[in-house]
Order: structure tokens, then sequence, then C-alpha cells
């Protein structure tokens, strides 16, 4: 009697082991295929709009979120690459403020950050439950994915997928872009402020300190301190040689 009494005792925690393996196995099948199907995209279109896409809707699929963006870097400015949803428009520009700079302030550390209260990305009528991901290649931030649903709540094991689809994705901006820098080059532009990566990208254009104000809202005196400040940062005498470094690092005077 006592041994059928162990016996049963045990059935419920063998059958939830048994559960709770068969749900550990579906979750990890289910990575593998976004890993899988995100890779084949890369090898077979590279990166490009349709990619992001197709990695943001395997994405609210996989964690029950309605709402998506990508956004990458760029002179200081978070830009809407591509959405899903209800949220800002592709083409949108985003200042690295607040929560968005300190979560790409390099080193970046791989956080998840939640975001209930006041969405940054997405809008509706409905309460949203925001998720910010950083993008990371090497500990330096390229960008950001946010994701948003009223259901979704991020487990350990999903957050793992993502910090790897994060430096996939890191990996295959970088690699279209033609900016796969060398440590020195990232060293200098982890020197600058968000503004002062905005003057730098502006600096191949040859623009003056006015025409610098104007085209980023502030006064010609303000953009004056602005450019010094890059100048120094930089190590450089005068704006041609920071604009060439500029060049050197992927900014156009386009």
């Amino acid at each position: 009697m006592p041994n059928d009494l162990h016996e049963n005792l045990n059935q419920p925690v063998s059958a939830r082991a048994l559960r709770q393996s068969l749900k550990e196995s579906q979750a990890n099948d289910s990575h593998l295929r976004l890993y899988l199907n995100f890779g084949q995209q890369l090898f077979t279109f590279g990166w490009n709009v349709s990619t992001a896409t197709t990695l943001l809707n395997s994405l609210c699929h996989l964690l029950s979120a309605q709402d998506a963006v990508l956004a990458i870097e760029n002179s200081g400015k978070l830009v809407i690459f591509t959405q899903i949803g209800q949220t800002l428009p592709v083409g949108a520009r985003v200042p690295m403020m607040g929560i968005l700079a300190m979560m790409l302030k390099s080193p970046v550390q791989f956080t998840v950050h939640e975001n209930k209260n006041v969405p940054l990305w997405t809008y509706g009528n409905e309460a949203q439950h925001e998720c910010l991901i950083p993008i990371a290649l090497g500990q330096h931030g390229k960008g950001v994915i946010a994701l948003s649903g009223r259901k979704l709540v991020l487990n350990p094991s999903e957050i793992e997928a993502l910090q790897s689809i994060s430096g996939l994705t890191a990996l295959a901006i970088s690699q279209q872009q033609g900016q796969v820098h060398t440590e020195a080059d990232l060293s200098i532009l982890e020197k600058l402020t968000p503004r002062e990566r905005e003057i730098f990208a502006l600096l191949p254009a040859g623009l003056s300190n006015n025409e610098l104000g104007i085209k980023l809202g502030i006064a010609s005196g303000t953009a004056k301190i602005h450019v010094e400040r890059v100048l120094n940062k930089l190590g450089v005498k005068d704006r041609t040689q920071a604009a060439v470094k500029a060049v050197e690092l992927g900014y156009k005077s386009g």
C-alpha cells in the first residue's frame, strides 16, 4: 500500500515534467524555424525591406504581438526601416534620447526594455504592452526592434532567441551599409553625442554653421559649438579633415 501511494504521488509530478518538456521542445522548434527562415531570406535576398518585414512578421507570430517596428540608427537618430500595424510610418526619424540613448549606449548590454505606460512607437485605442529590443553587433548599437501587443509577455528562452536575432540583424545591416568598422572607427563614434553625430554626418555636405542650424532646427551659434566639439573629440584641425573622416565611416555628402 505505501508503495502504491508513493507511485500515485509521483504521477502528477511526472505528468507536469512531461508537459514542461514538450512545451520547451515546441519552443525550441519554433525558435529554430525562426533562425532558419531568417537565414534563408538573407541567403536568397540579402538585407532589404522585404527580408526585414518577413522577420517582423515571424516575430509577431511567435510572440503574439500585433505591431512591430524595425528602426536603424543613422546620424544620431533612429529611422523607421519597416513596420507592421499601427506604428510610426516608414522613414520617420526618432531622436535617440532617454531610454533609446541608454539602451544603445556602447557597450550595449542586451536587455529587453518594457514600456507599458507611454508607448514610443505604437498607437491605438487599446492598451498595448511595448517591448524594445536593441540591435547590436559587438556591443555597438545599430538600431531597435519594437514589438507591442496586449498579450506580449516574453519568457527567458524567447529573450535568448531575440538576442541571437539582434546579432544577426545587426550583422546584416552593417554588411549592407558597408559599415563594418574597425574598433578604432567605432570608438570615434562612441565619443560623440547623438546631436554631434548628426553634425558629423552632415560635414561632408560642406554646410555652413547657419545652414547646419537651419537643417537641424538649432541656432547657428549652437551649430558652431557642436562643430567645435566634434573637431576636438576627433582630434582634427578643421572641418575638412572631419568631413574626410565622416566619408570614411560611410557618411555621404548627398
